[in-house]
């Protein structure tokens, strides 16, 4: 039997199981046999579907569930503006009332919002948010969860809260060592074993790559994860030889040149190569800089204010 005809009789089945459902009920079950199979033609039944539900229903918990089935629907076609527009209206439902439970999946629902349009920061903050309380497994399983909990956030967050609340955290140790690679790829960064953190990337790519969610952000992964380690590696440095950060990585020495000169050029990485010398000269003095500038700046205000208040008290 060819798969046409398989989804033609299984819609003529589902018309005849429906018949006396309610909407709600009507709806998740198409929404399910859409999600089994596929089909592009059952997610538009039951998007209309839901979409009466919320007009005619007058349950809080029916109306707001149905809002994230439909934002369920634009995740999996990848309809963002859908997902945009429901995700508000879930948000502005929410003022209204909401246990942490919906608002626990609302965070997971938007980080899959933020992370298709490659949001990883404000993606991962939303994530770290919901570990704790992740109930959302119409989406995916808590292993699944923890994996994009982790390989998000440590792009974006520093050395201290990657350990802090993912390494050591113990929903993320709870399930760790169930997923291949992850354990290794967290530990190595943090303890900068950068030879065997990137054969721990590759890896963890060979899953990106077949990722619903992130295969499209592969390389740009790759680049990001490239910059944060080199980073890392020069920031406990003023100057370092080419040769030296080569054998740390296990690389050639022309290949670091090559690396290094296309993220300076960039004004990814903060530091200056002398060829002739080979030497890497790491500039951190102008970060360091603005930051005691500011600190002078916002003790002189706070001064100035103590030194008015002090005049007031004295009245």
């Amino acid at each position: 039997m060819d798969f046409k005809k398989r989804i033609e009789e299984l819609q003529k089945k589902m018309e005849e199981d429906v018949d006396g459902l309610e909407e709600v009920d009507k709806a998740q079950y198409i929404f399910q046999i859409g999600k089994i199979y596929k089909e592009e033609k059952m997610y538009d039944q039951a998007l209309t579907q839901f979409k009466e539900t919320i007009t005619n229903t007058k349950s809080f918990n029916t109306k707001i569930d149905s809002l994230f089935e439909i934002c369920h629907i634009g995740l999996l076609q990848k309809d963002l503006d859908l997902l945009k527009e429901y995700l508000e209206k879930i948000k502005d439902l929410l003022k209204e009332g909401g246990d942490w439970e919906k608002k626990n999946r609302l965070k997971v629902y938007e980080g899959l919002y933020l992370l298709f349009n490659r949001n990883f920061k404000e993606a991962g903050k939303n994530f770290l948010d919901a570990l704790m309380t992740f109930t959302s497994y119409e989406l995916f399983d808590f292993k699944t969860f923890v994996f994009y909990t982790a390989v998000i956030n440590i792009i974006s967050v520093d050395r201290k809260t990657l350990k802090e609340k993912i390494i050591d955290n113990s929903d993320v140790l709870s399930c760790i060592n169930d997923i291949p690679h992850l354990q290794a790829f967290l530990n190595t960064f943090y303890d900068g074993e950068y030879e065997k953190f990137f054969k721990e990337l590759y890896f963890i790519i060979q899953v990106l790559k077949k990722d619903f969610y992130l295969s499209k952000h592969y390389n740009y992964y790759i680049n990001e994860m490239r910059v944060k380690v080199y980073s890392q590696f020069l920031q406990s440095y003023k100057t370092v030889t080419m040769d030296n950060m080569a054998k740390v990585f296990g690389v050639s020495t022309n290949f670091i040149d090559r690396e290094l000169s296309n993220f300076i050029s960039q004004g990814r990485i903060n530091a200056k190569i002398d060829k002739v010398s080979g030497i890497i000269e790491c500039n951190h003095n102008e970060e360091n800089v603005d930051l005691y500038q500011a600190t002078i700046r916002d003790s002189d205000i706070l001064i100035s204010k103590i030194h008015k208040l002090s005049k007031l008290l004295e009245i």
